[in-house]
């Protein structure tokens, strides 16, 4: 046991039942709460220690996992010593949980390995690393029932997508990974009642992630390789429920098509809405990372912006995890989706003058570049209309993303980072930002807002003590209150309110 990992045990030995009120060691119901708390008080430890953990060699990184696990372990032996009646089942369970979180920290290694080492250097392991990590974890259809066990599992998907790059950082893996991944389940060497489940799992928890016809290949290889019915009932019913989301869309319209894929505009009209009255558009472009994301996630915005008037659109655009593209072409996709906008203003009824470009994280990266770029032509749209919006409102904006596409970017990367893009005559800007973003740190944000206050722009900011990348979720009351007010208020000013 290397130093880093003693002086890690010494600590996580010490009280690690303290938080139960009676006696864990006896009780098999508060066993189980000194479990989770442990588990939680280890995770923990290693989110705020991730840099020193995953930057160790393998053997110092074992005897670090190791180290944790062995704290839980003692936990669930003391309970078996002491107690009276030993329930066997109870400690099975905890014994299964503890030993897949654990896996999944071994699996986490290559790729955070890879991370700390500035993506120059890959972790020096087996090229049978990750099977032998998951040696024996998938005859036993038992094992479905357990939440650390589909974590894991999951993350192993996850790794098993990245094909090539599944030793690296995989973040940024230029692949259609969606389709990978379903892939890598129908062809697991499992249980076939482990890989039904997972293959069911597939659709009802990313169907939340991605367009619905991403999907489609998946979807026709499902009907035939699930045996489970209920389970095909279960995916049947998800597909169509993908569909059947964008009945709330006034209509949605093809915008553009690029290499065989269409990518379509979700249309919210006012209510009543006359299009010889032209409205101002307020167009929303989803977070996700360039990988995932959907338009419906903008759906509620939408609604929104409809009933005070405004058309509202949310656009989809190719998302690496899909289609196996990177930033530069969803900034292509933005810049075409404004240009349409403007080019169709009359069939939708809308001001040409008045557009308005929203956006959180990623999208909010789209939406600022847009109004950036001078020549749309070197991103392949041919448009004789402007890509660029009027005004812009930003949420948790990527402002500086030079090298971060780290595999395969034959183009400089400073031309789509809006932190070396700033110029005068940008259109007016709202920005919101968490000083706590452990996706997009507050230092980015700092240094673009001290560079554009040195210019003539209009820039206007808040951010949020202890707010995280999601600064909206668990928000101040008088946070929320202080958003909506600067929303309204620059609206207004910029001449998007509708009278």
């Amino acid at each position: 046991m290397n130093k880093f990992s003693f002086v890690l045990a010494l600590l996580l030995l010490s009280n690690p039942l303290q938080s139960c009120k009676k006696n864990p060691e006896k009780d098999p119901i508060d066993i189980k709460e000194a479990h989770n708390n442990l588990l939680k008080k280890n995770d923990s430890y290693v989110t705020v220690n991730r840099g020193k953990i995953f930057s160790q060699e393998l053997d110092g990184f074992n005897a670090t996992i190791d180290s944790l696990e062995q704290t839980v372990q003692r936990l669930v032996k003391k309970y078996e010593r002491n107690s009276k009646e030993i329930n066997s089942r109870i400690v099975d369970s905890l014994l299964t949980e503890t030993k897949f979180v654990h896996k999944r920290y071994q699996l986490l290694y290559p790729n955070n390995y890879h991370r700390f080492a500035n993506f120059k250097k890959n972790a020096t392991v087996s090229k049978d690393y990750f099977e032998n990590v998951m040696k024996g974890s998938f005859d036993n259809p038992y094992l479905v029932h357990f939440k650390h066990y589909k974590r894991c599992m999951n993350y192993y998907f996850d790794i098993l997508s990245a094909g090539k790059y599944k030793f690296s950082h995989l973040e940024y893996v230029p692949l259609k990974r969606l389709d990978n991944r379903y892939d890598a389940i129908a062809e697991l060497d499992a249980h076939q009642s482990v890989k039904d489940f997972f293959i069911k799992g597939h659709f009802t928890s990313n169907i939340w992630t991605y367009r619905v016809e991403a999907f489609d290949y998946a979807y026709s290889k499902a009907l035939e390789d699930v045996k489970n019915q209920d389970f095909i009932k279960q995916i049947k019913k998800t597909y169509q429920m993908g569909k059947d989301r964008r009945n709330a869309a006034s209509e949605i319209k093809a915008y553009k098509t690029v290499d065989g894929i269409t990518l379509s505009a979700h249309i919210f009209y006012p209510e009543n809405h006359d299009k010889t009255q032209p409205k101002p558009a307020h167009l929303f472009f989803n977070g996700g990372g360039w990988a995932i994301g959907l338009p419906e996630w903008s759906y509620g915005a939408c609604q929104g912006a409809a009933k005070d008037g405004r058309v509202a659109i949310a656009f989809d655009y190719r998302k690496r995890n899909v289609y196996g593209t990177d930033v530069k072409a969803s900034v292509s996709d933005a810049l075409a989706a404004i240009a349409w906008v403007r080019e169709n203003a009359n069939e939708l009824g809308i001001d040409p003058n008045k557009i308005l470009a929203d956006g959180f994280s990623a999208g909010a990266h789209l939406a600022l570049v847009s109004s950036m770029i001078e020549n749309p032509k070197d991103f392949g749209v041919t448009s004789k209309y402007s890509s660029k919006p009027n005004a812009i409102i930003l949420g948790s904006c990527p402002y500086d993303i030079e090298g971060r596409d780290v595999y395969n970017v034959s183009y400089d990367t400073k031309t789509i980072s809006p932190l070396y893009l700033i110029k005068d005559n940008l259109p007016p800007i709202l920005a919101f930002h968490g000083e706590n973003d452990d996706m997009v740190e507050f230092s980015e944000f700092e240094k673009f807002r001290d560079a554009i206050q040195k210019t003539k722009n209009n820039f206007i900011w808040r951010s949020y003590a202890g707010a995280g990348h999601f600064y909206f979720e668990g928000s101040r009351k008088e946070d929320s209150e202080e958003r909506k007010r600067l929303t309204k208020e620059f609206i207004q000013k910029n001449g998007f309110n509708v009278e």
